[in-house]
């Protein structure tokens, strides 16, 4: 018997041969054990094989990780000035419109220079050190210019919001 496993998500299926004698045992194990703690005896009935690894299994993995995921979306997939790059349809728009709408607005206050070096630091994650080498600066450098432009985005934010 061919049983359906998921691991994560829906679409990432792994099918299993499972001889029908395991299958067997396990469906009258699974109905014993229901019947065992049921109130109302009558209502138990054998399920399928899959049935149970849907119940016991798949759901419960699924609803793990998607409890785990559901809010997190990569930064990757966001440019500076807020618009989805290709390839990111499965980002909640809502989420990145509504939380960091403020955020882009004050981004869209620095300048160009300042939009690319914070693009450098947390989208292409290049550590302050490499920046300097490829603009041909002391990384302290980058590191003050780091702090102008935090100090402008708290600025544009207001003072409540730190970083």
């Amino acid at each position: 018997m061919k049983i359906t496993v998921y691991y994560e998500d829906k679409t990432c299926a792994t099918t299993l041969e499972v001889p029908d004698a395991d299958c067997e045992i396990w469906v009258e194990t699974d109905y014993q054990q229901r019947l065992a703690a049921a109130e109302d005896k009558s209502t138990v009935t054998r399920r399928s094989p899959q049935e149970i690894m849907d119940e016991e299994c798949n759901k419960p993995t699924f609803n793990n990780n998607h409890r785990e995921t559901r809010r997190h979306a990569s930064l990757e997939q966001v440019d500076l000035d807020g618009c989805f790059l290709a390839g990111a349809e499965d980002v909640q728009t809502d989420l990145f419109n509504e939380d960091y709408a403020e955020l882009y607005r004050a981004i869209e206050k620095l300048r160009p220079q300042q939009k690319e070096l914070l693009r450098k630091v947390f989208w292409d994650e290049m550590k302050q050190a490499e920046i300097a080498a490829e603009e041909g600066v002391w990384w302290t450098a980058v590191e003050n210019r780091l702090s102008r432009i935090y100090a402008r985005l708290r600025k544009n934010l207001g003072k409540e919001k730190t970083f």
